[in-house]
């Protein structure tokens, strides 16, 4: 077959990049197109505001078969300050020889830049999106999920890449859920917190409340680096969209402050992917019936009330407001591997990996 050609991309070939993926993942059933327009400011510069990235494409014969983008966010840094360097919006065809020649442009491009290390797939920060899956590819994709090809496992692994960090999703029937609950709600009693529901839908009174607990919240965690509130507005502002009343709820410690945050979604995977990358229609099905399935998705403590009891009550509250809604089907989406104690005992039915190497 030979050894395909591997270029950067620059402003001109950024349609071509970001239309590739459609392409490449159109016979995948579990690909679920995200908003085109989107896709092409991150790619331009929005997801590393302040920082560069390179996109590159493969190509055989002039037909495109791969792409990948090297990216510096000017945050994300080692325990040593120093830059860590990210490989995302990657999509190959089952071409290994394009994946490798294509990942190792990426990592040679964030070599010249001084990056010692690397993480992937990763398209800016832990704030957008990143991981691969790594087993249950059986399973039914969920809104959100990090859904990608077994066959990026292979290219990741091939190209020197090894797990950093693992998370599990668990999918407990209505009566585990239900127990669970009880569970949680016993664990929280033991605690001196208040839990208040955020039933307004109106971004500017519920997106400062919730950007003031982030910095806090998820310092430490993989591939974190802080951001703004206008990406968090980009980001979050169309997900208030499509959450019915009982979905987003804050904790606050005896002094009424907020210590935290959850949120569950209900899953809209099947009317988003109707959508085809277009997100004029978005959130034109609220209104009408819930779907079956809810994405027990986030919670958010900051480290001070990491205790247990406050991020019980959120887990708690939200799964009670699920069953009262009546969703039958409830997924437990990205269970960090260093925060399982109390879904343990569920058997996990998804597992993801962030992949990572020196350079």
């Amino acid at each position: 077959m030979g050894e395909p050609n591997v270029g950067p991309v620059g402003a001109e070939g950024l349609e071509e990049f970001v239309n590739l993926a459609a392409g490449l993942r159109a016979a995948d059933a579990d690909y679920l197109p995200p908003f085109r327009a989107a896709t092409l400011a991150e790619v331009a510069g929005g997801a590393v505001p302040g920082g560069e990235i390179q996109p590159f494409i493969a190509r055989r014969a002039d037909a495109p078969v791969g792409r990948v983008a090297a990216l510096l966010h000017p945050h994300l840094v080692d325990a040593d300050g120093r830059r860590v360097g990210q490989v995302g919006f990657y999509e190959c065809a089952d071409d290994p020889a394009a994946a490798t020649a294509l990942l190792s442009a990426a990592l040679g491009w964030l070599r010249g830049r001084g990056c010692r290390r690397a993480v992937g797939p990763m398209n800016g920060g832990a704030h957008r999106a990143y991981r691969l899956l790594v087993d249950g590819f059986g399973t039914d994709p969920y809104l959100f999920e990090p859904r990608t090809p077994r066959r990026y496992v292979a290219h990741f692994e091939a190209a020197g890449f090894a797990p950093v960090f693992r998370w599990t999703s668990q999918e407990p029937d209505r009566g585990a859920v239900s127990a669970l609950a009880s569970r949680l709600e016993r664990v929280s009693a033991r605690g001196d917190h208040r839990l208040v529901l955020l039933d307004e839908r109106d971004p500017s009174a519920i997106l400062p409340r919730l950007h003031s607990l982030l910095d806090r919240a998820w310092a430490g965690y993989p591939g974190y680096v802080p951001f703004s509130m206008e990406e968090l507005a980009q980001l979050f502002g169309p997900l208030l969209l499509v959450l019915p009343p009982g979905h987003l709820c804050v904790v606050q410690g005896s002094a009424g402050r907020d210590a935290g945050f959850g949120y569950m979604i209900p899953d809209w995977s099947a009317e988003a992917r109707a959508l085809k990358g277009d997100p004029s229609g978005w959130g034109r099905w609220m209104g009408g019936p819930l779907p079956r399935r809810v994405i027990l998705h986030t919670v958010a403590i900051v480290p001070e009330a990491r205790h247990g009891a406050a991020a019980a009550g959120l887990a708690a509250v939200g799964i009670r407001n699920a069953l009262e809604q009546g969703y039958d089907r409830f997924l437990m989406a990205l269970t960090r591997e260093d925060f399982r104690a109390h879904v343990r005992h569920l058997p996990a039915t998804r597992t993801y990996a962030l992949y990572g190497r020196a350079i």
